[in-house]
């Protein structure tokens, strides 16, 4: 039986999920509000506490998460988030695990408490979004992270938006270039690419993009809103199953037309469909995080 081990999802504490538009004005998160309330229409964000969280897992039969951070506009919410974390990871060290957050452009205050979210026991740094945040990935602040990144040991996880998807509510064009020039200019960093790199991966059938890849790592998030279960298969076929990681985005409701209920049952179900190996299954759903997490 595979150990499960989701490395993409959300959370938030109470005061967030009871009315998240009036706490995301609040604290001045407008991209937050634009992506979790879109105005004039029913959004997809589900919304779970830690109680539910953990019910879920253990339903669908998924033994840990790692809890990403959001791309905070401002310094201050990232630190809120960050001791968020690092009080769920202590209550349930053997189920939760989580990365750290910060806005690349707070400078020597962010790195300081990125380092001190690390210190504390989270495994990595992101999910950090330029376009949102106000940062490149030529600055200096950034390549100051990607630094402690490297010191620490830990992977660092983008968002990365395909850029077939009209600009609108929750979607910020992403250019697929700058995430090859990044593998090119940190080889010595570990870095995720979530929601499938934006497509990324097909990009590695040129061999002057591919050469450069192999410290860059695709998880599934947020899959199914994307693209046809077979991108599993097509995508293991070019760059290999090693640097798949299986991340739902829970609890992003994955299938709205079937069910206005976060969970991730339904999204294992497709992956374990999607004619995969059961060497290829174990290493996206879990034996792949663990070993880059250096999870026992």
């Amino acid at each position: 039986m595979n150990r499960i081990l989701d490395c993409h999802i959300h959370a938030y504490p109470p005061e967030v999920c009871a009315d998240a538009r009036a706490w995301g004005e609040a604290h001045a998160e407008p991209w937050f509000v634009s992506c979790v309330a879109p105005p004039g229409k029913a959004g997809i964000q589900g919304w779970a506490t830690i109680d539910q969280l953990l019910r879920d897992m253990d339903q669908a039969g998924v033994e840990q998460v790692v809890m990403l951070g959001w791309y905070w506009e401002r310094q201050e919410t990232c630190e809120w988030q960050n001791q968020w974390f690092l009080d769920w990871h202590r209550q349930h060290p053997d189920r939760i695990q989580a990365f750290a957050t910060v806005r690349p452009a707070s400078g020597q205050r962010g790195l300081d408490d990125v380092r001190r979210a690390l210190d504390g026991g989270l495994r990595g740094i992101g999910e950090l979004f330029p376009q949102v945040q106000g940062f490149t990935l030529r600055d200096a602040c950034f390549a100051e992270l990607v630094a402690l990144s490297v010191e620490a040991g830990v992977p660092f996880n983008l968002h990365v938006t395909d850029p077939t998807l009209p600009a609108g509510p929750g979607v910020m064009p992403t250019p697929l270039a700058d995430y090859v020039q990044l593998a090119r200019d940190f080889p010595a960093a570990t870095f995720i690419l979530a929601h499938w790199g934006g497509g990324l991966p097909f990009h590695e059938l040129m061999p002057r993009v591919r050469r450069h890849m192999a410290n860059i790592y695709y998880d599934t998030s947020a899959s199914p809103l994307l693209y046809d279960k077979a991108i599993f298969r097509r995508v293991i076929d070019l760059v290999g199953a090693d640097r798949i990681l299986f991340g739902s985005d829970y609890p992003l409701m994955l299938y709205p037309r079937e069910s206005r209920e976060p969970g991730f049952a339904r999204f294992l179900a497709d992956v374990t469909q999607a004619g995969l190996t059961d060497g290829e299954l174990a290493g996206v759903l879990g034996g792949n995080a663990r070993k880059l997490l250096r999870l026992a």
